[in-house]
């Protein structure tokens, strides 16, 4: 069994995460085995992780204290004898993990991008233009979950190789009678549903969403959202919501555990966000049959076109067109799913390949 070193699963919910615990659910256990790396006080799915069989190595946060996060990581590369170690990175600020593995002599060192772009801030976009230039030298295999993703952190000439963000489309098939009883639950029989879930932060661009809704309601008295997350913005959107006279149009959930159930309820799923790798939610609604907006800031990469439209940051009509013209009716899109290659019980497989290769 080969087992497998994980760094760079955070604390609270997100692609990474999701992306990460949907291979590791699926994988051949007695091929394959996880483990993870964790500087907070717990990592997403922490208890799963352990029940499944993987340990979890608890270290320094490499931002209070980077040389002692080093030293420790450096131990526990040595102590239990990894040959592989997969690194998920949003940006190129922190290439220690990196740095150690080679240091380490680690066989497969994999630099796994799955973002696009980075939030504000001169020293972090100066930190990861310089860090580009040792990425490709210490890794051994580059992965992305997009074209976009790949050529934004390694570059274009670089080599790097595609995996999809894939999803269970068991789980995620559309059901009728699921539909009808969120629905019911939420009390939003009758009404037109706009759905977004994501993390209350400037890249999900939580702003725009609320003004496109705004126009929204002025034509569609059925119209509300259904906004489902956590974030450092969450009051302040909640607050804007308060301000523009919408906040009773809005639920605003927490992140939850069956989030699959609450896609039954919505119609549309739209996205603004400001910059996405490939974003895994947008694929769990699509494998829903939900048809998905998404900014023209998002790679154009969704594995069902006839589901996907893109739209400007600079233009709010250009959103509400969209919205009003979208009645593709809900279906299974298991076939359409598989065919693009984003089932989770066939790429798994795919991925056991590419782990066990010299």
């Amino acid at each position: 069994m080969q087992r497998v070193l994980i760094i760079g699963v955070h604390d609270k919910i997100g692609g990474v995460e999701t992306f990460i615990l949907n291979y590791y659910r699926n994988l051949n256990k007695d091929k394959i085995q996880f483990d993870f790396i964790n500087m907070y006080d717990n990592i997403c799915f922490e208890d799963e992780i352990v029940k499944l069989g993987g340990k979890v190595h608890k270290i320094t946060n490499v931002k209070k204290n980077p040389i002692r996060y080093y030293v420790q990581l450096k131990r526990i590369l040595k102590e239990n004898n990894y040959k592989v170690v997969h690194i998920n990175m949003l940006s190129l600020a922190n290439v220690l993990p990196i740095l150690c593995a080679r240091k380490s002599k680690i066989k497969k060192i994999i630099v796994h991008s799955h973002n696009s772009n980075t939030p504000k801030g001169i020293f972090r976009k100066i930190l990861d233009k310089m860090n580009k230039l040792f990425v490709a030298k210490w890794a051994t295999d580059l992965w992305a979950c997009s074209n976009l993703a790949g050529q934004w952190m390694f570059g274009d000439k670089k080599h790097f190789r595609v995996i999809n963000n894939a999803v269970d489309t068991e789980k995620f098939k559309y059901d009728e009678n699921k539909r009808l009883e969120i629905r019911k639950k939420l009390k939003i029989e009758g009404k037109f549903v706009i759905g977004h879930v994501g993390r209350f932060s400037e890249q999900k661009n939580h702003k725009f969403l609320l003004e496109i809704f705004k126009e929204i309601i002025k034509e569609n008295k059925q119209a509300i959202m259904l906004s489902i997350g956590e974030g450092e913005l969450k009051q302040d959107i909640i607050k804007k919501s308060i301000d523009y006279g919408i906040n009773e149009r809005i639920i605003f959930l927490d992140p939850v555990s069956n989030i699959n159930d609450y896609m039954q309820a919505m119609d549309i799923f739209i996205l603004p966000s400001k910059f996405e790798g490939l974003p895994v939610v947008a694929v769990e609604a699509q494998a829903n049959g939900l048809p998905v907006i998404t900014s023209n800031n998002v790679t154009k990469e969704l594995p069902i076109k006839e589901l996907s439209s893109y739209c400007s940051l600079n233009n709010v009509q250009e959103w509400i067109e969209e919205i009003k013209k979208s009645n593709i009716a809900r279906i299974d899109r298991t076939r359409d799913i598989t065919n693009e290659k984003y089932n989770i019980k066939e790429e798994v497989l795919k991925l056991e390949k590419l782990y066990e290769e010299e």
